[in-house]
């Protein structure tokens, strides 16, 4: 093979070049996302301490198994909100329903504790054009939480609050005074991790921060770092050297299937403690596929709950006799979202609309026996027990006093013959009632962790002794003959309050089955699929596929032109301006034979013969595997980060650090084929014909590129404004050329002329 044909081959070793080189960044970029390399010690102050509550009763006494099912001891209940996204945009739902819940359920429900799941600002203005954090979101946030009382409930024990994604929004580091979060929320560190220590047992609480160290634009995917595994490993390990520990819950505003998580610095993963959580608590997904998304891990279950902004959803978890159940309520509002006239937190606040007036309906939630589609995996319930119990347990969450309730029970959609009784205790009843019915106050230890000092080998703990009053839960039992039910199949149980004074009435639904036995989730695959699809491993594979299937329509063209068709021709176009079909016929005359050939793949033949298509379209094709495809001022300026970064496909880059590992795979697939992909094919399959174009082609041409020069603008516009723009390769830079191709073909088809004929191949047109 000469020189001269050789010369066509040169583009083939560069791809196969940068093809490796893009392999190697990928895997660097992987490794580094999770490790901070800035702010790394800074980050290590402020993750969370480990705090024991010791809720001990001095007072309590040793209860058969029986007493345990027929009275309220072994129970408390914890509830969860995720996704308020506050924002004065907003008169509908947001802050409003927060303090709606704040103010009205809470006071109802009086939980052990409130955990917030992220996604407490929204971060947005201008329909999503403009991104990043705004100091007058987190300013309502505060003054909710400090109107409400909330701050100092339980001694300031009650609220944990975890950022989500839309928190660090353009937050480039912790330190920023762009991270309001560290101002104006309660927990202000890098999640938290508690242990609840009671007279019948030990529960662990953590949250997990997944915000990443570097966040120059507006992420979906967490990053669980090297410093946030470290607190997540230690307190595991803690947790494991306590044998009164029963349960395990950690807190994530990412589902597992949107977070990367990176390793301790002693190596320890995420995987090597699965086996010990009983629950994890995520949000994120909002309503995105219905309000029930659930799925079982190898080791635990994942329980992620829709949005408080629009849905106006809240969990409640109980745990009863270490038997974990949950329940996932709307407000109590005539629609939602509710309309509050006004995003004015002062407003609502000072002048509160009639809806916190208005009645609420009985709230009913059943902790035993067992619900059998979701039992844990981790084998610390005592489901037999619960289900040979004898007894129903339920808690009822009511304005109205016990003498004003009515139970009832339901199995299999018959009413049963039984008595409730309430042995709990209740806000309305009288304060000779409250006061009897009180515990005794309960001791709180926080052991705070100090940093180490020089010569020490163990962090300083000191100790901090706080007291606070709990009350008796609102429990109602009832005895039913379970055994009746042994017959190895699933019923339903179902338990309903009825208020006699407001006419009101709750109710809640479980399967049971008396051989233990695990049931179905009953959740939408689709739902399943969401959390266990693992889209950090998922999207890079699938952009490859979505990348290699192009590359192979352009090189295969390619290779087939450089082998049989330029070397016979020096006289072939540089651009579309003119018709090759008939210039190439002999070379090409195979591929008229069938009607798939003809249409299906000559067209890519002819187009990629022209090197002004080829060349430049895969040279910008493989540029994006080793170079930014964006580079600007996208990041708010910060004392250790520059505001100046690149948007590679494995993430942005800048100041030393990687982040954003797998959000750029899923938005350059997107991109991709919207544009990309689709420009190749219209490039291809008009460049084919040399009719003059239908109206109806050019209207339709003319919607689409409309459609991309806004998706092309915009999406860049928002990361760094009109420099990145400009210094865009991928999308802006490929969206021109591909257009200017198409224009000149246009033209060129609206052009009169007379098809060039075989026989006059050797002579140029």
């Amino acid at each position: 093979m000469d020189l001269i044909k050789l010369k066509h081959y040169w583009i083939f070793i560069i791809t196969l070049l940068f093809y490796c080189i893009g392999c190697i960044i990928h895997f660097i970029a992987q490794k580094n996302g999770t490790r901070p390399q800035k702010e790394k010690e800074i980050l290590k102050k402020v993750s969370p301490s480990t705090v024991l509550f010791n809720s001990k009763n001095s007072n309590a006494t040793v209860d058969t198994p029986e007493n345990d099912y027929a009275s309220p001891s072994n129970l408390f209940y914890f509830a969860q909100i995720s996704d308020i996204h506050m924002s004065l945009d907003y008169n509908k739902g947001a802050q409003g329903h927060l303090l709606f819940f704040l103010k009205k359920m809470i006071p109802l429900l009086d939980p052990q504790f409130l955990f917030i799941t992220g996604d407490i600002a929204n971060s947005k203005k201008y329909g999503g054009m403009k991104v990043g954090t705004d100091e007058n979101e987190w300013k309502m946030y505060h003054t909710i939480l400090e109107k409400t009382d909330i701050l100092q409930k339980n001694n300031g024990t009650f609220l944990w609050d975890l950022r989500g994604n839309h928190d660090c929004f353009m937050v480039p580091e912790w330190s920023s005074p762009y991270n309001y979060y560290r101002t104006y929320s309660k927990t202000k560190s890098r999640g938290f991790s508690f242990l609840y220590e009671t007279s019948y047992g030990t529960y662990s609480f953590i949250g997990l921060d997944g915000c990443p160290t570097f966040t120059p634009s507006n992420p979906f995917f967490g990053i669980i770092d090297e410093v946030t595994m470290d607190t997540y490993t230690e307190f595991m390990d803690l947790v494991k050297t306590n044998k009164k520990n029963r349960h395990n819950f950690v807190f994530l505003h990412y589902p597992e299937t949107t977070a990367k998580f990176g390793t301790s610095s002693t190596g320890k993963r995420w995987e090597d403690y699965t086996k010990d959580i009983s629950l994890l608590l995520t949000g994120h997904f909002h309503n995105i596929i219905g309000d029930q998304i659930y799925a079982y891990h190898n080791n635990y279950l994942e329980i992620e709950l829709s949005d408080f902004k629009l849905h106006g959803k809240y969990r409640i978890v109980s745990i009863d006799n270490d038997i974990v159940s949950f329940t996932d309520y709307s407000l109590p509002l005539p629609e939602l979202p509710f309309d509050f006239k006004t995003s004015n937190v002062e407003d609502l606040i000072n002048q509160p609309p009639w809806i916190f007036q208005h009645p609420i309906a009985p709230i009913v939630h059943i902790t035993s026996p067992k619900n059998s589609r979701y039992i844990l995996k981790t084998n610390r319930e005592p489901v037999k027990e619960s289900l040979t119990s004898g007894y129903v347990r339920v808690l009822v969450f009511s304005q109205q006093s016990p003498n004003d309730l009515k139970l009832s029970l339901f199995i299999d959609g018959k009413e049963q013959q039984v008595q409730f009784n309430y042995v709990g205790d209740q806000l309305q009843n009288s304060i000779t009632t409250k006061k009897n019915n009180k515990r005794s106050l309960d001791t709180i230890n926080i052991f705070l962790k100090k940093e180490k000092k020089r010569g020490e080998t163990t962090p300083v703990a000191t100790m901090e002794s706080q007291s606070i009053e709990s009350k008796v839960p609102p429990l109602w039992v009832a005895r039913w003959q379970s055994t009746s039910y042994d017959d190895g199949r699933s019923h339903e149980l179902k338990v309903v309050a009825f208020d006699s004074k407001t006419q009101l009435k709750g109710e809640n639904t479980i399967t049971f089955r008396m051989d233990g036995q695990k049931d179905d989730l009953d959740i939408p695959l689709r739902g399943q699929f969401l959390l266990k699809s693992v889209f950090p491993k998922l999207l890079p594979i699938l952009f490859g596929i979505v990348y290699l299937s192009y590359e192979a329509i352009i090189l295969f063209s390619r290779l087939y032109a450089v082998k049989y068709i330029i070397p016979n021709h020096d006289n072939l176009p540089f651009l579309p301006d003119r018709y090759i079909g008939d210039l190439i016929f002999s070379e090409t005359k195979s591929f008229h034979e069938t009607f798939f050939k003809k249409t299906f793949i000559l067209p890519f033949i002819e187009a990629f013969t022209l090197n002004g298509i080829f060349y430049p379209l895969q040279i910008l094709v493989i540029y994006m595997l080793v170079f930014p495809s964006r580079v600007g001022l996208m990041s708010r300026s910060s004392e250790h980060f520059s505001r100046f970064c690149g948007e590679f496909l494995y993430g942005f880059y800048g100041s030393g650090q990687w982040t954003n590992t797998y959000d750029q795979y899923g938005i350059f697939m997107a991109t991709f084929l919207l544009v990309l992909y689709l420009d190749t094919l219209l490039i291809v399959f008009a460049n084919h014909r040399h009719e003059r174009n239908h109206l109806l082609t050019l209207i339709i041409l003319s919607l689409i590129c409309g459609f991309q020069l806004i998706l092309s603008i915009s999406t860049t516009y928002m990361h760094g404004g009109i420099l990145t723009v400009l210094l865009s390769p991928f999308p802006v830079w490929i969206y021109v050329y591909c257009w200017f191709l198409l224009i000149m073909i246009i033209i060129r088809r609206f052009r009169s002329y007379k098809p060039v004929t075989p026989e006059l191949a050797p002579i140029q047109i």
